[in-house]
Formats: structure tokens, C-alpha cells, sequence
């Protein structure tokens, strides 16, 4: 048996629960399925989806009512499942929301960020796509579960995570999280809880709700600059850690379209790069895994009197095509070498360049993302 790992549904008095119940005799006729396990129902074309691509052993129960939401650059009718989001499209139909990718941003691990791989061992599939592998068990429940549609591609390799008081072998995709059972018998392979993880991300590691984060917890440089900060941005940022540093070694190079910034951090973090894309604007954090084995630059030519970027800049800029589509070329030959002081915090991190003159806050999703400039 699988110990549920999310907060019991309270539920009201006898006469509250007859009161939900009464409606089940016109289900049929009215389309709603309701569940007194969380007190939800599910109606129209979003309870057609469920029924038909899994129900609840797919997607689980419903946890919200219907709400209108924006989701990237759509806004929409969405409900919450344990597993999921649905989203109402009208006449594009339901599509199932990118729960895998969310959660990792939301916990500052974009999946950009994950080792990549160049091939895939026997039996196995290689996505060149992601730059990751599918092998058993997870490739079987891919395969029979969906596939693409259903889980999206592979962002991660399989890796051991503790979730709850389970720990275990997970692979994180686009909408999904499959995890490896090996304790239990004939199901090993289950999909993580992702709808409730993201919805109530924030009740559970909401950072001020913890820990009072103070300017006197930041480096005494970039103070100023937190106090500039956005509240919701802030917020969202948490606590300030002892991950700090002053004089880091540093580079930036610009781009049509933004910029890209070189960490050479000694602490745990390690070096990393920061990409912000000015028409958002949205930002991507990595780790920086070029070396002087890899080639340094895409083997690409660009436009007239514009640039490739080299070593890191260049690897990240070939490897996230999305990013190179939105970013552009490096409108300077080579990156511009600089100083830095850097504050992390549980969710992101401030870059000061002191050269540039010019500072970033880094939030734990794409959109969070601040210029700051001393006042």
C-alpha cells in the first residue's frame, strides 16, 4: 500500500457531507462526477479527458474547483487533479499541464541544468531533443501509458530523490514524474503526486512563512539592491543562505535580444551561467559543463557583423534551443571579463557586476527576474 503523502481532507459535518451527496442521482444526466475524498467534482469537457485518458488511477483526484488561470501566455479554465493540471482550450481541447518542468523551476532545478547524455545504453531510447535517455521500467509505462502526449519528453536521467519518507529511483518529464517502487509488488513504477506539489508549492516552502529574511542577512554591497527588489520577488526569493561571495570572477556577453553572465563561484554552487532574455523577460540559470575538451565555439556562422558565443556561453546557446531562437547572436566578438558579488537564496540568487555597473535578482521561475541599479 502506497502511504499518501499530502495533508488529509478535512471534511464537515454529517449533514455537509448529505448535502454533496444528494446531487449523485442526476450525475449522468448533468455530466459531474463528485468525490467526497476531497469534497470536488469534475464536470464537462475536463471529466470527458479524465474518463477517458486514465481517471483517477492516471490523474487522481480532483483537488480544486474549476478556476480561471494564466498559464504562460494563455489564460483559461484549469482544474487540479493530485497528478495533474487540466486545462480547458475550447476548441483546441484539454491539454494536460507541464508539471514536470514547473516543479523543478519552482524548486530553482530547471532541467537545463541535469548532466546530459550522448546515447542511450541497449533497450533503451535516446530523445535528442533533451539530450536524455528512457530505459526500463520507465520506458514500459512510457510507452503504454501515453507517451508523448502523456508524460512529454525526458528532462532528467534517473536519478535517487527522497520525497516524503520515500526514497527511491525517480525520472522527471515534461508533465510527469515517474517513480520506482521496488518495495512494492507488481506496480513499481508510480507517478508522483506533481498536481498537489506545484499547487500548494508555496504553503509548503513558503520562504518568509520560515524565515524572516532581512537585509542584515545579504551581503553588505548588495543590500541596496534587495531592497529594490519586487515584494512578490522577494517573497518568492526566501531566505537569504551562507551561499555569498564577493570578488567572483565573472564575464558577460550580450546578445541581440539580452545577455548571458559567467559565475566563477568557489562555494557549493560552482560556476554557472545566467541567461536573461530581454522580451519577457525571462531568465534560465546553468550549470557551466564546458571544458577545454569541447569545442570552442557552434560549429555555425553567424549574420555580418554579429557573433558566436565561445566556451560556456557557446555550449549553453547551442544546447537550449529555445533559448538561442529568443536570445540571438552575441552582438560582441568575446565576453567582457569582470567581477562580481553574488547572494543566494532558498530560491534564486543576486548577481552584481561591478564593472557593468548593473545587477540581476533571479527568482525560482522564468518570469522572476529583476535589472537592479545602485540609486
Amino acid at each position: 500500500m502506497r502511504i499518501q503523502r499530502f495533508t488529509p481532507w478535512l471534511f464537515g459535518t454529517l449533514l455537509a457531507a448529505i448535502i454533496i451527496i444528494v446531487p449523485l442521482a442526476t450525475v449522468a444526466q448533468q455530466r459531474i462526477q463528485c468525490f467526497e475524498e476531497t469534497g470536488q467534482c469534475i464536470q464537462g469537457a475536463v471529466l470527458e479527458y479524465w474518463q477517458a485518458n486514465g481517471g483517477l488511477a492516471v490523474f487522481g483526484y480532483p483537488i480544486s474547483p474549476v478556476t480561471i488561470a494564466t498559464v504562460d501566455n494563455w489564460t483559461g479554465p484549469v482544474q487540479w487533479f493530485e497528478r495533474d493540471r487540466l486545462e480547458d482550450h475550447g476548441a483546441d481541447g484539454v491539454l494536460a499541464g507541464r508539471l514536470g518542468a514547473t516543479l523543478l523551476e519552482l524548486q530553482e532545478r530547471s532541467w537545463f541544468t541535469f548532466p546530459r547524455v550522448n546515447s542511450a545504453p541497449p533497450g533503451c531510447r535516446l530523445f535528442v531533443e533533451t539530450g536524455h535517455s528512457l530505459c526500463e521500467p520507465f520506458l514500459s509505462t512510457w510507452l503504454n501509458g501515453g507517451d508523448l502526449q502523456r508524460f512529454g519528453l525526458p528532462i532528467t536521467e534517473p536519478m535517487e530523490e527522497t520525497i516524503g519518507d520515500w526514497t527511491g529511483t525517480v525520472q522527471y518529464f515534461e508533465r510527469r514524474r515517474m517513480e520506482h517502487h521496488v518495495e512494492l509488488v507488481g506496480i513499481p513504477v508510480l507517478l508522483g503526486n506533481l498536481g498537489e506539489e506545484v499547487l500548494f508549492f508555496d504553503e509548503r516552502s513558503s520562504p518568509l512563512a520560515n524565515c524572516p529574511t532581512t537585509a542584515a542577512d545579504i551581503l553588505t554591497e548588495l543590500q541596496p539592491l534587495y531592497e529594490q527588489v519586487a515584494p512578490a520577488l522577494q517573497e518568492a526569493l526566501g531566505c537569504a543562505t551562507l551561499e555569498k561571495e564577493r570578488d567572483v570572477q565573472a564575464s558577460f556577453q550580450y546578445f541581440e535580444n539580452g545577455l548571458m553572465i559567467w559565475l566563477n563561484q568557489q562555494t557549493t554552487t560552482g560556476p554557472q551561467i545566467d541567461a536573461v532574455v530581454e522580451s519577457g523577460p525571462w531568465q534560465r540559470t546553468y550549470r557551466d559543463t564546458w571544458t577545454p575538451n569541447d569545442p570552442d565555439t557552434p560549429n555555425v556562422t553567424p549574420p555580418p557583423g554579429l557573433y558566436l558565443p565561445r566556451g560556456g556561453f557557446g555550449k549553453v546557446w547551442l544546447d537550449d534551443v529555445e533559448l538561442r531562437s529568443q536570445i540571438g547572436w552575441a552582438v560582441q566578438e568575446r565576453e567582457t571579463f569582470d567581477r562580481a558579488s553574488v547572494q543566494h537564496f532558498d530560491y534564486g540568487h543576486i548577481v552584481w557586476l561591478d564593472g557593468a555597473q548593473v545587477g540581476y535578482v533571479f527568482g525560482p521561475v522564468e518570469s522572476d527576474v529583476q535589472e537592479l541599479h545602485y540609486r
